[in-house]
């Protein structure tokens, strides 16, 4: 596991801090009982709150947040996410990008580049994939 806090930033950054940086990026919310297109990043408010597409959304109360069109990440870690929601084993073998102070970030599976940012209360465990 020691390998895994590497990629902590030296100064860590917030879950709302992180968002502010993706404004005006196409995201897709994942929340219990929520199905939503995807829709543009609007606001991100200093305290709870994200705009998109005319809705707020408090982000730690979200299962996930996927943001589209992303650079590539210079360093990434091979892990295995164990949520608190079901998610099978989408995240079993999945690239880490950075642990925040109350998220954390992976890079998303798909052809074009994305990331997932999970706050951490919907996360159960990070592990070394094999």
């Amino acid at each position: 596991m020691k390998k895994i806090l590497t990629l902590q930033e030296s100064r860590p950054i917030t879950l709302q801090q992180r968002l502010s940086m993706f404004k005006g990026h196409l995201v897709e919310i994942n929340a219990p009982n929520t199905g939503l297109e995807p829709g543009r990043l609007e606001m991100v408010s200093r305290s709870n709150f994200i705009k998109v597409n005319g809705e707020l959304f408090i982000p730690s109360s979200l299962n996930s947040i996927r943001v589209f069109d992303t650079k590539p990440p210079r360093q990434t870690l091979l892990i295995g996410v164990r949520t608190v929601f079901p998610s099978g084993k989408a995240f079993s073998r999945i690239r880490l990008v950075r642990i925040g102070t109350d998220f954390i970030e992976l890079l998303g599976k798909e052809k074009h580049p994305s990331r997932i940012l999970f706050p951490l209360n919907k996360v159960e465990g990070i592990y070394r994939a094999k």
